[in-house]
């Protein structure tokens, strides 16, 4: 007979952020990370991360991150005392919300990455939508694209201070028109001015904040690994070619400024392109030796504990505190990937072919969508697709967003095929494209298409 006390019912003590993280975690749309681009494709052979291991370790710097900025305020002394005044003035550091949002920040991004998230903007903004953009989209994801089942149908049901945390820029297209980045769309206009209430619309809080700084610092340390494991990055030549170093300050520092990153300095960048020699003692070549690959990892270690330890917090608006030549110094290494990967005509040319593969796919099952929908087939729809176009007229916002009667169908045909999209993965995407084009022999019998 089976002890009766083996099976008592555990009290659930985890946090709410902690929920946030594992119901993040056991998503669909987080799954789908391990098929979408970090720089390059998913399938290509080398050892490169994908937007999934990227992800992984930005949730994991960020929860070491808020970690930190805890530590020693339960002690005595004038340093404890001054750090429980300044978390109590942040209303202190959520390490489950922190997380999650790491988890969470790049799950908007569609297929192919930011070259697909600009021709769905381009797209969308043609339907008088204010277009697509990759952190709007995760807001979408997490309130209204995904479920946890019956007991919460839309959305995952994350807490406002972790849905705080996920929006890395606090404000809404039509507030600031001139800005390529926002924090939510329209019909999730109600969702954001609740999480946001009583917050500066343009400032994030400071779990997004961390969030945003982890990102960085996987970017900059992870994927400069990768394409300097690959030759890609040519640090030999940075170190020893004065005119090498001006040519790539040059280019960054005009990416840079276009871009409009925030209190960009292009002098301390310089300064950071200078320090090279310093920064990389022992790294040149990478030929693949044991010896090499612990150089690797010791630059990666090394680096990372100098980025998380460097930050702190101050009674501002903005509230995590980076030290300028750190910033810069990121930014430079984030650019050595951009100028010297992203930039280059391999990667350029497969880019092309990507972004007419997304437009020419929105094109179509917009198309196929109207014409559906007249001859009353929309049952021949793939099955997510149909349903997400259902939801425009029925969600929340739903007015807001698209208006009313007949003339909000094209904004929520636009709407839906964007969502659909922007949820597959590369290799979907491709396998649509095909099917729906008549380029390749597929089966019938396809599964994904059902779901």
């Amino acid at each position: 007979m089976a002890n009766g006390n083996a099976a008592k019912h555990t009290e659930d003590q985890r946090t709410e952020g902690e929920h946030d993280t594992d119901r993040i975690l056991y998503s669909d749309a987080f799954r789908r990370l391990a098929g979408v681009t970090q720089v390059v494709a998913a399938h290509e052979k080398p050892l490169f991360h994908n937007r999934l291991t990227h992800t992984l370790k930005v949730s994991q710097l960020s929860r070491r991150m808020a970690e930190h900025l805890n530590r020693g305020a339960d002690g005595d002394g004038k340093d404890a005392e001054q750090k429980r005044d300044l978390l109590a003035y942040t209303n202190g550091v959520d390490v489950g919300s922190a997380e999650a949002a790491g988890l969470a920040h790049d799950l908007g991004h569609p297929p192919f990455g930011h070259i697909a998230e600009s021709v769905l903007n381009r797209k969308c903004v043609e339907f008088d939508l204010d277009g697509y953009e990759g952190n709007a989209q995760t807001l979408r994801i997490l309130v209204k694209l995904t479920s946890r089942g019956r007991e919460c149908p839309v959305g995952l049901g994350l807490s406002d201070r972790t849905l705080r945390a996920v929006i890395k820029y606090p404000w809404l297209k039509k507030d600031h028109p001139d800005r390529k980045k926002w924090g939510a769309y329209p019909s999730e206009e109600p969702v954001f001015e609740r999480v946001r209430s009583g917050f500066d619309h343009e400032e994030p809080s400071v779990e997004a904040m961390i969030m945003d700084w982890a990102d960085d610092i996987s970017y900059a340390v992870h994927d400069l690994e990768d394409f300097f494991r690959a030759g890609q990055i040519p640090l030999a030549l940075l170190i020893d070619s004065h005119r090498e170093r001006l040519d790539f300050a040059g280019k960054a520092s005009a990416d840079m400024t276009k871009s409009g990153v925030r209190d960009f300095r292009s002098e301390l960048l310089t300064a950071a392109v200078g320090d090279l020699s310093t920064l990389f003692p022992t790294l040149r070549h990478y030929r693949g030796s044991a010896e090499d690959q612990q150089r690797v990892q010791d630059f990666s270690r090394l680096f990372i504990d100098r980025y998380v330890s460097n930050i702190r917090l101050r009674k501002n608006k903005r509230a995590l505190a980076v030290d300028e030549e750190v910033r810069h110094e990121v930014l430079m290494l984030k650019q050595l990937t951009w100028q010297y990967v992203i930039n280059d005509p391999a990667l350029a040319t497969l880019q092309e072919g990507q972004m007419l593969l997304v437009e020419r796919l929105f094109d179509k099952l917009v198309a196929w969508l109207k014409e559906a929908e007249r001859e009353s087939e929309l049952h021949r729809l793939p099955q997510r697709l149909r349903e997400w176009y259902a939801f425009t007229d029925q969600e929340d916002g739903s007015e807001l967003a698209y208006g009313e009667g007949d003339d909000a169908k094209p904004k929520r045909r636009a709407r839906a095929v964007a969502d659909y999209i922007g949820f597959l993965t590369e290799d979907q995407a491709i396998d649509l494209y095909e099917r729906v084009n008549g380029l390749a022999p597929h089966s019938v019998l396809e599964g994904w298409l059902r779901y």
